[in-house]
């Protein structure tokens, strides 16, 4: 073989010249096989070994199509925001009317589709959407010229109160996060019309609360509302933790003033070490460089990283509990706003120190039995102190309350993250901004119906 083939071979991309055929075909059968393993296993449970062997190539033979297992993933991201962008260009006017909102529904319903065709990929997106993973760069410059093309059409179609892009981003960031939550099962037993229809009426109303009301019932005619209770969502029924076994990390010691400090610099460093990196990407070396610690004394408090994670859950869902609570306290109607503002002023706080949690129960890390409980705990309580607010919404539009509890979930999972901006006064404007957006999207109770 000569040092042209073996370069030339170098190049076997998707508009190489040279691949022909069978390597075309082989190239879809490393991408089938890898979104195949990637669902059973997970990314990080997936290894290039484990993908050529899938295709029946050798290791080497893989690399000559695909350099790394991330170039992989790319490929099945570039796809999944083809289809994404095909839909997006055929979209028609959208709007306060019934016209407006039939074209945001068929969207809605084209995205659902290209979202259960690709879930493995948003899934798997979700898994390793870190702060340094290298795909990210490449990610964002789609999702920002996406947001743009949606936020130009938003803005030409009468959007008022929002900026067009806060809102294309808000819009964005829900759905994907409410179909993220439907595929893993965090849905209460309805159809799958009935979960897009529901949905469709919120995010309506997120961009044109005025929408008459008789647009709205159109196409939702079997919202009804109802009580939400745990059993309506089985993933999030609240479970008894299982008992810690001796020795892991988390059972009171004896260990005096100057360990307590040691294990709470551990516990601080794991937080935004976690958050800055994700968990998977954050080894144990990793926390003792920053720490300045050896083995031996990380592990007389941690004896693994999964014990650190599990104790941040704990710590993540004490302070979640009581905001839980006042949740189920605010009042539908004129004060609603100031009062999502202010509960939203004490909620990002807190998701922002434990978004390494968060985004380690999205990675996978939620399995451990433990792990899941908290994640339960912690969702359980908020259903519960959504659901009597929900309830409370004079609307003159049809609604399930269960599934606007799956999309005030789904905003409050995604937008703090998607939502913030750099600068000292961030926090108050993503606060004002969301209270704005989930009061539009969940309390409103939709315009009057147009004149006969």
């Amino acid at each position: 073989m000569s040092r042209e083939e073996i370069l030339r071979r170098e190049g076997y991309g998707p508009t190489s010249p040279v691949v022909g055929e069978r390597g075309a075909y082989t190239r879809r059968r490393i991408t089938d096989e890898s979104l195949r393993l990637f669902e059973r296993h997970g990314f990080h449970g997936t290894s290039v070994e484990s993908i050529a062997k899938a295709v029946g190539i050798s290791r080497p033979a893989l690399y000559q199509y695909f350099e790394s297992k991330l170039q992989i993933f790319l490929e099945l991201l570039d796809e999944c925001g083809s289809a994404l962008d095909r839909v997006v260009r055929r979209i028609g006017p959208l709007g306060p009317t019934r016209v407006g909102f039939d074209d945001l529904h068929w969207w809605l319903g084209e995205w659902a589709y290209i979202y259960d065709k690709y879930a493995t990929v948003h899934v798997q997106w979700a898994n390793i959407d870190t702060p340094e993973n290298p795909l990210r760069p490449v990610v964002e410059r789609f999702v920002h010229s996406f947001h743009e093309r949606i936020a130009d059409r938003l803005a030409s179609s009468g959007l008022q109160g929002l900026d067009p892009l806060d809102a294309a981003i808000a819009l964005t960031g829900t759905v994907h996060r409410y179909h993220y939550f439907l595929h893993m099962g965090f849905a209460p037993p309805l159809s799958r019309d009935d979960l897009l229809d529901g949905l469709a009426v919120c995010m309506q109303l997120m961009l044109f609360p005025e929408t008459p009301a008789d647009a709205l019932a159109a196409i939702a005619p079997g919202g009804r509302p109802r009580p939400t209770d745990d059993t309506t969502f089985p993933m999030f029924r609240a479970r008894e933790l299982p008992a810690a076994e001796p020795g892991d990390g988390r059972q009171d010691r004896e260990i005096g003033q100057r360990g307590r400090a040691t294990r709470r610099r551990i516990v601080e460093t794991g937080a935004r070490l976690f958050t800055e990196r994700g968990y998977h990407e954050t080894s144990v070396d990793d926390l003792l460089a920053h720490l300045g610690l050896s083995r031996g004394a990380f592990y007389k408090y941690f004896p693994e990283k999964i014990n650190l994670l599990l104790e941040l859950a704990d710590t993540c869902a004490a302070a979640v509990n009581p905001l839980t609570g006042r949740l189920a306290l605010i009042e539908p109607g004129q004060e609603a706003r100031p009062q999502l503002r202010d509960w939203l002023l004490d909620f990002l706080p807190v998701y922002e120190s434990y978004l390494g949690v968060i985004r380690a129960w999205l990675q996978g890390a939620w399995r451990e039995p433990r792990l899941t409980a908290t994640a339960a705990s912690i969702s359980a309580g908020l259903l519960r102190g959504s659901t009597p607010v929900l309830q409370g919404v004079d609307r003159r539009y049809p609604l399930d309350t269960d599934i606007a509890a799956v999309v005030l979930g789904a905003m409050l999972a995604r937008l703090p993250e998607v939502l913030r901006r750099p600068g000292p006064d961030d926090l108050d404007r993503r606060a004002e901004l969301m209270a704005a957006l989930i009061d539009r999207a969940m309390f409103s109770r939709g315009g009057q119906s147009a004149p006969g």
